[in-house]
């Protein structure tokens, strides 16, 4: 007959929230189990992990035992500590599931922090054994050893976010598509970093971040898809986007009375909704976002100039459309003769220098002056806000320089927007 110690396997009923997936493979710990083998002298460990979330089964021998998809069922959690199991209906089992007969096996559960049960550590003999008491202890602290380390992985998740963003802002010198902004922006948000204009902008888009009292607050398809790939402490009060300093600030317009105004269409660029509204005596135009009191803001164009320009008037005053514009277009010049510690760059002809850090920053523009420039909100790991934001230190009429250019980039960005007539 073999004999099976079910330690610690008793269910927990919670009603914790969903757990995320898990990001770790049994491999991961082969150490663990090769000192489970070593402490129990057994011939064969495993680690079997099943992510709550989906279902999946992760398991891994040690030896390696090729062809075993999952372990029989009566060797996983039952409500008994201690299980006698044998018979032709267990032999059965093991042989479906491609193990070799046993005489011995022990399972050890691996739990959560919050008694969420993980997976099984398990040793296994063909021998039959008995374990000390105190070889027992020894595994059981071993299992929580390797709970915890599993657990960890969740808490690594934010670090791996800013170490991914690092690479993706060092691939971007070289590539300017080497990721969306919206990618880069859900990213810095998942690591709490406060996401740049542009990044923010993107999420909107992308439908991926609302803006409410000037807070950035993820939309639910957003949250859904960071907390499945294990972001679980998200921010709840959203995250204030600030407008670069040094960079022009969005165009602004004296609202209009709301009671001239009558709605007359609905401009969607992106995913972000515009209510447009014209006053039948002034024939003049204004904008507000969908589905809000706030009041009317007037435009400077009308049907007259056509839809393409009025959609890009609400690009710039809406968002930092010169900053983005900086950002998304400067070219890191890696050829350019340079001290250690300077990054070189342009844009379409003009040049800029920057170094320090957004403690410690200057700027040098065409003439070779370096100038200290506030950069102390911009995040350590988003080089390049620190550099755009650089070029309007260095070269002050940068804004006025390429004026017409960002104009001309937001009406191409204001061709995909959609116009629907609204009536009565």
């Amino acid at each position: 007959m073999a004999v099976a110690h079910l330690y610690g396997l008793n269910p927990i009923q919670s009603e914790a929230p969903r757990a995320p997936r898990m990001f770790v493979e049994p491999g991961d710990f082969a150490s663990v189990a090769e000192l489970a083998l070593s402490i129990s002298g057994c011939a064969r460990a495993c680690i079997r992990l099943e992510d709550p979330e989906s279902g999946q089964i992760r398991l891994a021998f040690f030896p390696e035992l090729k062809g075993v998809s999952d372990l029989p069922e009566a060797l996983l959690p039952v409500d008994q500590a201690v299980a006698r199991l044998g018979g032709p209906s267990l032999q059965q089992q093991m042989r479906a599931a491609g193990l070799p007969e046993l005489a011995f096996w022990a399972g050890f559960s691996l739990k959560s922090q919050d008694g969420r049960l993980l997976g099984v550590l398990g040793l296994m003999d063909p021998q039959h054994r008995e374990l000390s008491d105190q070889v027992l202890a020894q595994l059981a602290h071993l299992a929580d050893i390797l709970s915890r380390g599993i657990g960890m992985a969740a808490s690594t998740i934010r670090a791996l976010a800013r170490q991914s963003l690092g690479l993706i802002e060092d691939v971007s010198e070289l590539d300017n598509g080497a990721a969306s902004a919206a990618l880069t922006g859900l990213l810095r948000y998942a690591a709490g970093r406060v996401p740049s204009s542009a990044e923010a902008m993107a999420m909107r888009i992308a439908g991926l971040a609302d803006l409410s009292g000037g807070l950035l607050l993820l939309t639910p398809p957003a949250r859904d898809i960071l907390y499945t790939h294990g972001f679980r402490n998200l921010p709840k009060e959203g995250m204030e986007v600030p407008a670069p300093a040094g960079s022009p600030a969005p165009a602004s317009a004296a609202p209009a009375k709301a009671v001239e105004f009558s709605t007359m269409a609905r401009l969607r660029i992106g995913e972000v909704h515009h209510d447009i509204a014209r006053d039948d005596e002034t024939e003049k135009f204004a904008f507000r976002i969908s589905g809000t009191d706030a009041p009317w803001v007037l435009l400077d164009n009308g049907l007259e100039q056509g839809w393409p320009e009025m959609a890009a008037e609400i690009i710039k005053r809406t968002r930092n459309a010169t900053f983005d514009y900086v950002r998304m277009h400067m070219i890191h010049d890696r050829e350019a003769a340079s001290a250690p510690g300077e990054f070189v760059y342009n844009l379409y002809g003009i040049e800029w220098a920057v170094r320090g850090t957004p403690d410690q920053a200057e700027a040098r523009g065409e003439d070779g002056v370096w100038t200290g420039f506030d950069a102390a909100h911009v995040s350590h790991d988003a080089p390049r806000d620190f550099s755009a934001l650089a070029a309007f230190a260095a070269i002050p009429d940068l804004a006025e320089r390429i004026g017409q250019d960002v104009h001309e980039w937001s009406k191409r960005i204001a061709a995909g927007s959609e116009v629907t007539p609204v009536f009565g």
